[in-house]
């Protein structure tokens, strides 16, 4: 201690300082608690001294302020302390206002001496750590895994608070603790820091739902065209959209074999396996499994440095545009504008839980049947993208994904960080992403980019969840097509109608369904007018020779066939042509002549002579310049002209426009050529001048069109300024021009220029529409004739009906579709009741019974409205039930494609088909066979299983049979031991059957529920019993058998009563088994019987009979008698035999192909149906004279017959006469 005074003379000279230490009462430390409240300081250490000055003995105070200076082990480097002057009178403690120093020095000043107690305060400031945790993962044996941000430490000062305790954006405070101790939400702000402390925050996730932005892809497989046939060029995996003619390298949407033959390509590249190898893979081929197999990797290799162009390893088709105009220039390419992403969001974490259309309806949910756009449309492509930036988070950093087909994941570009390639059942991946970001870089964006497609026309399953901070779903592609694009059109197949058909369970036990078809236009106008618009427009047609040329196939009719066979089916938007015949040649080799085309006089080209129109509720033809009624006999055609498409075209325009804007002026001009091939010019023609729309005049007028000569637009320009000028209406006015190529001259050019420029000066709108046109032309009609933005090509007669329909649309503001066709054929395993048939044509369908069973129910020329408060613009319901005939079974379909379709403006779109479970009612029936004794039923038993089931339905055929040999089905017998039975008598077989069902699909389920039962039929059904017994059906096996007729005869005279009984013995072989019978006949008075007499020689005879013969080669023989010869042996049978001296050869239950015996094997040949059963009478005859010996007569009787008995022979009974015995006994 070092006191300082001011003046020496503060003390006496000689005056000692005196320092004792002195205990810390509780008192003092009472009184120092006091003195420090409301001062943000700790105690953390209490020392206290007595200082004096002595003189002599005596204390003495300074006379004036004195500073003393305390150096103690107590305060430290960097401590603060304070020093009290402790007043023992009144107990309390006066602060001296020390300072210290850094080094841990104390000074203060005073003007007197007593106790004095010094606080030290420790540092000044306290270190706080703040830990951040998931509540709902937090342990306190593993508290590293439940952090999600970096620690932060700071510095306070003693007693301060933490103004804010929340470091997480997407999280919410649960509770905290500080050194141990918990504190609630409440009493967060209450808390105070006066030591270093660790502040554990404990998070809650926020919940909520995050929609993001997406890019959706539809891709067309197998597209058609209005003359139904399938187009391979139109497809995604078209030629023309890959980059490379190289055909070998080519990734496509849908397997190979889905795929038409055009585009059927089996890519094969090299994956590297985990141990190293490398093996082929078949990108375009499915793979079922879940193992590494099944993935197809190294398909996408990253993106562009703009993260726009996925960058692909082999060539595909586009099915990833980088922006507007690559989508726009994909053919089978839709771009779903305005769907989007909704994920649940629990923290940072996010789980797709739904696809929002654009009008925020749910199209799709996560998992199974991820179909955003329909049931039926497996082929579809999505895209989106995640930016994210670390911070201080140090949590989970994932992405997961469970699904099928092809799921790619990229990391900032270039890193392909999840890669489950290929056409697959579902497989799942996790990735965490902190194996490739660097943790230092804090605050660096990171991009993250999800390509998925269904490609596979199978089961849709998609699942997708990541855990980032700060993230933001983002579209990078601006792939927007324009609602009119200057060079593809609209595509109406998604863009203008929203369709479905459903088929749902209403009584399981009566087998009735009911299917409901509904429609909605979703069609938009180009205005936000909402009032449909009254216009005029002319449209003026390009009859040139060129229109008659073919778009696909040969230029010839292509017969549907004859008209009753076919009209069900028949599109009323389509034209159709009726293919004349008639007979040619010389008789007798006439034959049928086709004379349905005809040839244009100017240009030379072939055309169709007989158009055929739905016109005014009838299909009618157009023949010598009229329309007439169809005979059923009249074989309906189609012909895939450019005229045919614009017919198409064009209807579709007429239909719309009347059914939507039924006020409005339409007119038609036309331009053509008239003469012949030597002397010919183009002409204009006004075909129907502008007036109220008449929609079946209108048609009529389209469809009798034909093309041939040359091309000057102006001819019929002329016309459509003519017919404008006339109307003084006020109406907007519009003029479409229609051509399929350039003007036929120059100066055919500079006139249609002009006129153009006529028309737009008059406030006339100009929209040209070009069909095949080269770059030229196209560009052309869009600079100098068409006004501005209103030149539109197509190439094919889809994109002619699309642009068509979408003029019409636009012009009128129609939000309705018109002229609309809905189709639906019920399968042939259901019917209609005839009170539902007359219920539906009291609606307005045409129904009708088809010869193959099937159903055709249609409504044709219907208005499809938009939806109004969620419900459907246009429906309609069917009730089926299946037919008696139908065995039933699961996932059964209710309807018939291709040929259930709804098809408006010259686009035909295929219904969906729905399955249900139909309960399966079956029986069998009971059967019978006759076989001979002896045989089995090898050629029997297969037989009399397929009569049981009485297959009329294929699906009879699946069913199997159990068959027992008793009536209670407990002793059951196979099949082939069946075959080898040997039935000795009539036998009864009994039989179970059993029907093997497909397991219900999920959708089958889904429709066959009925009060929240599901209705479906077990994977094995048996058939109805019988009344009351235990078996289904019998199997009858009679027995029959052969019989054998032995007769002897003899002269009566011969007969002696002094020479005894005329004995006869007969020996009966069995051949086939060896068995041995014999019989005896006795003449005479002691025989058994009295002999019967006949007239001539051998007038007496006696007679017997063995019955119960199985089927087999039998020998009868005479054995010889003592005293008479065997004069004749017959035999009289319907089977082969043969005689043989005394004996005869025969074959009971068998048959010889020529009827004649030699007992050779191949003659014993049973032949076809059951002629065998027929061989079963033996008829022998023995006649036998007296011989007479040297003039002496014999006693018969008295003398012996001996023979050697066989040792499988019977004996028999003394005398056999008149007497049936069965051989079986």
């Amino acid at each position: 201690m070092v006191v300082t005074l001011s003046n020496e003379t503060d003390l006496p000279a000689g005056a000692e300082l005196v320092v004792a230490p002195v205990a810390v009462t509780a008192e003092m430390e009472a009184s120092i608690d006091k003195a420090m409240e409301g001062e943000s300081k700790e105690k953390e250490e209490v020392v206290a001294y007595d200082i004096s000055f002595v003189k002599d003995g005596k204390e003495v105070e300074p006379g004036a302020t004195v500073q003393v200076q305390l150096s103690l082990a107590q305060v430290k480097e960097g401590d603060s302390a304070s020093v009290y002057h402790f007043d023992e009178t009144k107990n309390e403690m006066l602060d001296m206002n020390a300072n210290t120093s850094a080094d841990g020095e104390v000074t203060f000043g005073t003007d007197h001496f007593s106790k004095y107690v010094i606080v030290n305060h420790g540092d000044n400031n306290v270190t706080v750590t703040i830990e951040h945790y998931d509540n709902s993962k937090y342990q306190a044996q593993d508290e590293q895994s439940a952090k999600i941000y970096s620690d932060d430490v700071c510095t306070m000062a003693p007693g301060a608070k933490i103004s804010d305790y929340n470091k997480a954006l997407n999280w919410d405070v649960d509770h905290v603790q500080v050194n141990g101790e918990a504190f609630s939400q409440s009493e967060l702000e209450n808390i105070e820091i006066h030591e270093d402390s660790v502040v554990k925050v404990f998070y809650q996730a926020k919940n909520t739902d995050y929609i993001g932005e997406a890019s959706f892809y539809d891709y067309e497989v197998i597209p058609y065209d209005t003359a139904g046939q399938q187009r391979a060029d139109l497809s995604i995996n078209a030629d023309s959209n890959y980059p490379s003619e190289q055909k070998d390298n080519r990734f496509t949407v849908g397997t190979v074999s889905q795929n038409l033959s055009e585009n059927q390509y089996d890519t094969v590249t090299k994956k590297t396996g985990q141990n190293g190898t490398t093996d082929d893979q078949h990108i375009n081929v499915y793979t079922g499994g879940t193992g590494e197999n099944a993935k197809k990797t190294g398909i996408v290799t990253g993106l562009s440095d703009d993260y726009k162009e996925v960058l692909f390893s082999v060539n595909e088709p586009g099915v990833f545009p980088k922006d507007g105009a690559a989508a726009a220039g994909t053919k089978g390419l839709t771009v779903k504008e305005g769907y989007r992403l909704k994920f649940s969001q629990s923290g940072d974490t996010y789980e797709l839980k739904e696809v929002l259309d654009k009008e925020d309806n749910v199209a799709a949910t996560a998992g199974a049947d991820f179909l955003p756009f329909g049931n039926n449309n497996f082929y579809f492509g999505l895209r989106y993208d995640v930016t994210f930036t670390l911070g201080d988070y140090i949590g989970e950093l994932n992405y997961s994904f469970t699904g099928d087909d092809d799921l790619w994941v990229i990391l900032d570009g270039k890193q392909v960080v999840i890669d489950l390639g290929g056409i697959h059942d579902a497989l799942t991946d996790t990735v965490d992403l902190w194996k490739y970001i660097d943790r230092t870089d804090k605050n660096k964006e990171h991009h993250l980019t999800i390509l998925y497609m269904e490609r596979g026309a199978g089961k849709a399953n998609c699942n997708m969840k990541f855990t980032l901070p700060n993230a933001d779903v983002i579209k990078v592609v601006d792939d927007n097509v324009p609602d009119i694009p200057p060079e593809k059109p609209v595509d109406f197949t998604e863009k203008d109608v929203e369709y479905h058909k459903t088929a749902k369970l209403t009584d399981w036990e009566n087998r009735e369904y009911q299917i409901d078809l509904d429609a909605s236009s979703l069609a938009t106008s180009q205005s936000t007018v909402e009032k449909i618009q009254t216009v005029d427009a002319m449209m003026v047609f390009d009859l040139s020779g060129s229109m008659n040329e073919i778009m696909s196939g040969q230029n010839q009719l292509k017969d549907i066939g004859e008209f009753s066979r076919v009209k069900n089916q028949m599109d009323i938007n389509k034209v159709y042509y009726w293919n004349k015949y008639e007979k040619s040649g010389w008789w007798p080799w006439t034959y049928d002549k086709s004379v349905g085309m005809g040839t244009a006089a100017v240009s030379g080209n072939v055309y169709a002579k007989y158009p055929v129109k739905y016109i005014d509720g009838q299909w009618k033809k157009y023949v010598d310049g009229s329309y007439q009624s169809i005979s059923d006999s009249d074989v309906m055609a189609v012909w895939t002209s450019k005229i045919s498409a614009l017919k198409d075209a064009a209807s579709g325009f007429v239909t719309g426009i009347s059914d939507t804007s039924p006020d409005s002026l339409v007119g038609i001009a036309t331009f053509y050529g008239i003469g012949n091939g030597w002397n010919s010019s183009t002409e204009g023609k006004l075909n129907h001048g502008l007036s109220k729309v008449n929609k079946n005049e209108m048609l009529k007028s389209v469809n009798a069109l034909f093309a041939d000569g040359g091309t000057s637009p102006q001819k019929g320009l002329e016309h459509a300024y003519s017919e404008l000028q006339k109307a003084e209406d006020g109406n907007k006015k519009y003029v479409i021009l229609f051509s399929d190529g350039e003007p036929s001259d120059s100066n055919d050019k500079m006139e249609t220029e002009a006129s153009a420029v006529k028309l737009k000066e008059a406030g006339y709108t100009v929209i040209t529409v070009g069909l095949g046109l080269n770059n030229e032309t196209a560009t052309w009609l869009g600079e100098k004739v068409a006004s501005a933005g209103c030149a539109f090509t197509a190439d094919t007669a889809e994109e002619l009906n699309k642009i068509f329909q979408n003029i019409q649309s636009t012009i009128t503001q129609s939000r309705s579709l018109t002229g609309v066709q809905v189709t639906d054929i019920i399968d042939a395993e259901f019917e209609l009741t005839d009170a539902e048939i007359q219920r539906l044509r009291a609606d307005g369908a045409q129904v009708t019974v088809n010869e193959d069973g099937t159903t055709t129910v249609s409504w044709l020329d219907q208005e499809v409205k938009p939806k109004e408060n969620g419900a459907s613009g246009w429906q309609k319901t069917i009730h089926i039930v299946a037919k008696e005939s139908c065995l039933g079974g699961n996932n059964m379909t209710t309807n018939v494609n291709p040929y259930s379709f709804l098809s408006f403006g010259g686009t035909q779109l295929e219904l969906p088909q729905p399955t249900v479970n139909v309960r399966i009612a079956y029986q069998i029936t009971d059967t019978a066979d006759t076989i001979f004794l002896g045989e089995n039923l090898e050629n029997y038993a297969d037989d009399a299983a397929v009569r049981m089931k009485d297959a009329d339905s294929a699906k009879m055929t699946k069913v199997y049979l159990t068959f027992y040999t008793d009536k209670g089905c407990r002793e059951e017998i196979t099949q082939e031991n069946l075959k080898k039975e040997r039935p000795k008598q009539d036998t009864t077989y009994y039989a179970k059957a059993f029907l093997p069902v497909e397991e219900a699909t999920d959708a089958s389920n889904a429709n066959s529920t009925l009060n929240g039962v599901i209705y479906k039929n077990e994977t094995q059904v048996e058939a109805a019993h019988a009344d009351g017994e235990a078996y289904a059906g019998k199997y009858d096996v009679k027995v029959k058998t052969g019989t054998l007729t032995i007769t002897k005869k003899i002269s009566k005279k011969d007969i002696r009563a002094c020479e005894g009984d005329p004995i006869f013995t007969f020996k009966i072989t069995n051949q086939t088994t060896g068995d041995v019978y014999y019989k005896t006949l006795r003449f005479g008075e002691k025989s058994a019987e009295e002999q019967n007499t006949t007239t001539g020689m051998f007038n007496v005879k006696a007679q017997t009979t063995l019955e119960g013969l199985a089927q087999g080669f039998y020998k009868v023989e005479e054995l010889d008698t003592m005293g008479f010869t065997l004069k004749e042996f017959t035999a009289d049978t319907n089977c082969a035999s043969q005689i043989a001296g005394n004996s005869a050869q025969f074959a009971v239950g068998i048959r010889s192909r020529d009827e004649a015996c030699s007992f050779d094997a191949e003659d014993f040949v049973t032949t076809a149906a059951d002629l065998h059963l027929q061989a079963d009478c033996v008829n022998v005859t023995a006649k036998n004279n007296k011989t007479r010996s040297d003039g002496k007569l014999t006693d018969t009787d008295a003398v012996k017959n001996q023979f050697v008995i066989h040792e499988k022979a019977t004996r028999t009974t003394d005398v056999d006469n008149h007497s049936t015995t069965d051989v079986r006994k």
